[in-house]
């Protein structure tokens, strides 16, 4: 299970035994009330599932794409209508790869996002990465194999959260070598692969994605993780990612 979020300010058992004057003591106990209740009314981290490998999650101040947009309906999957607001957007658009099911170059020109891409130049994702850092978010683009063409699965760290976007790759190593994960996207091909080879994946929630609407209907998909939440979403749905 998801262990809930540590509320700040110290235990209860040293303030009771701080030596200090009234007043010193109320201060403290004030500003470890005050701590308690950011924590507790935070904003929740929501993940809005676009179609394909295309998720939304809204960070504080920032959003991440992951490979979005893509091209509506192409290869026989997920059509889409682009988001009210989408090219006026504050974000990085995070892609695996350049098929059209999951980059497409027009509409991310008129997008205004930033881009993190296996096929940019290192100048050019490097700034990137760099802003994303003043921003608190970290990163880490994992060289990965998939068909004949450069692709990356992806790493992403915030606010002491670990994010897995697995993409289109066929290889399940890099993401079974991974541990700590709070939230890993799969796709259906790399679970089936997982749950046959009879490991599991470290992560505390698992999120399939890359699936037509409707595919996976009356169909018991086994998870791919222990004592996990396992999530087969549909377009649209939005999630809450840490529970």
């Amino acid at each position: 299970m998801i262990a809930a979020d540590r509320v700040g300010g110290p235990p209860i058992g040293e303030l009771r035994g701080m030596r200090s004057s009234p007043n010193t003591f109320h201060l403290a106990t004030l500003l470890a009330l005050c701590l308690s209740h950011l924590s507790v009314t935070a904003q929740p981290t929501k993940a809005t599932f676009l179609g394909n490998c295309a998720f939304r999650i809204d960070l504080a101040d920032w959003t991440i794409y992951s490979d979005f947009p893509y091209t509506s309906g192409y290869s026989g999957y997920n059509s889409y209508v682009l988001p009210h607001g989408f090219n006026s957007a504050r974000g990085t658009a995070l892609i695996t790869h350049a098929h059209h099911d999951h980059f497409d170059s027009t509409l991310f020109r008129a997008s205004g996002l930033d881009l993190v891409a296996a096929d940019q130049p290192e100048a050019e994702r490097a700034a990137v990465l760099a802003k994303l850092e003043a921003l608190g978010i970290y990163v880490y683009p994992l060289p990965t194999p998939h068909a004949d063409m450069p692709h990356n699965s992806y790493l992403v760290a915030t606010s002491g959260r670990r994010i897995y976007f697995t993409g289109d790759t066929e290889d399940p190593k890099p993401l079974l070598g991974t541990q700590g994960i709070d939230v890993a996207f799969v796709t259906p091909w790399l679970i089936d692969a997982i749950n046959k080879s009879g490991r599991t994946i470290g992560a505390r929630t698992v999120i399939m994605y890359h699936h037509k609407n409707g595919e996976f209907d009356g169909v018991n998909v086994k998870s791919p993780c222990t004592n996990c939440r396992f999530i087969v979403p549909e377009q649209g749905e939005v999630i809450e990612l840490f529970r």
